[in-house]
């Protein structure tokens, strides 16, 4: 593929859309058959923006709601034009495919970590199942694009296994 194919921003952006629409996809179902649309963004929003640890569940705040829209598709973009350059680099120093899941599995926990802290701060307004499942698939789902338009990446598993990247060093004789 073409160099300007595979650029980091314009693929990054692209990765980070498709999490983004996904995850707010996910809350927007998961709301509505509570019969509380939009709700997890109104409560994400007065966390971050109002600093309100014990938002309101009856009210929703547009401007909070549309502010934490625009956090969302920004970080979710940052996160894919990351995710983008790892996948870049490790399809081509195969060395690097161990460190990158590495990296996605520690920073899946962290941001599991605070879930977890936010919903207990919370109340429970923010229910932790429904940001796990909805970090993860949108995280699949980026990661699903990232493999098809990375076919180098994705046949490196079927020469060398997860985990063999590096010849290991000779043993001293006994």
């Amino acid at each position: 593929m073409h160099a300007q194919e595979h650029s980091n921003f314009r693929e990054g952006l692209v990765v980070g859309l498709i999490g983004a629409v996904i995850v707010a996809a996910w809350y927007f179902v998961i709301d509505v058959a509570a019969g509380r649309p939009f709700h997890t963004p109104n409560v994400l929003g007065k966390i971050f923006f109002r600093g309100d640890v014990n938002p309101g569940v009856r009210t929703i705040a547009p401007a909070v709601v549309a502010s934490y829209t625009v956090l969302h598709l920004l970080m979710f973009s940052l996160a894919g034009m990351g995710l983008t350059l790892l996948a870049h680099l490790a399809s081509r120093n195969l060395g690097l495919r161990m460190g990158v899941w590495i990296g996605l599995v520690v920073t899946w926990f962290f941001f599991a970590g605070l879930t977890f802290m936010l919903s207990t701060s919370t109340g429970e307004r923010l229910p932790l199942w429904t940001v796990i499942v909805g970090s993860l698939l949108g995280v699949g789902a980026m990661g699903a694009y990232l493999w098809r338009r990375h076919p180098r990446l994705a046949t490196s598993f079927q020469e060398r296994p997860l985990g063999d990247e590096v010849e290991a060093p000779p043993h001293p004789p006994a």
